[in-house]
């Protein structure tokens, strides 16, 4: 499978959410995913990445949603897009928290 089949999967599957269901619906899915697909979820944590960097909110709550793997390799990176998304939905800012708390659990300084 190529990045391009699992970025048409995982929009097929945002686009087609119940409209009343909010992105981080898909975080158990998503989870999921990353374990049953040949890559170990390499292109799925692509896509999320792109989603993270988008401007579409419900792309970027279901992103965040993820919580079977980190979206970036360094914390600096990941500090780095949280506090994007953060500052640009303040709604967001507590999950944003969260998955830096759990960085510096798995990843102790």
């Amino acid at each position: 499978m190529s990045i391009e089949s699992m970025r048409i999967i995982m929009n097929g599957l945002i686009e087609r959410l119940h409209p009343q269901l909010p992105g981080s619906a898909l975080g158990d899915v998503l989870d999921q995913l990353i374990y049953l697909v040949d890559d170990n979820g390499s292109d799925l944590i692509q896509v999320c990445r792109e989603w993270v960097r988008s401007s579409d909110f419900r792309r970027v709550d279901a992103a965040l949603s993820l919580s079977e793997a980190f979206l970036f390799n360094t914390r600096n990176e990941l500090e780095t897009e949280l506090r994007a998304v953060a500052e640009k939905w303040p709604e967001l800012a507590p999950k944003a928290t969260k998955i830096l708390s759990d960085w510096d659990q798995v990843n102790p300084s």
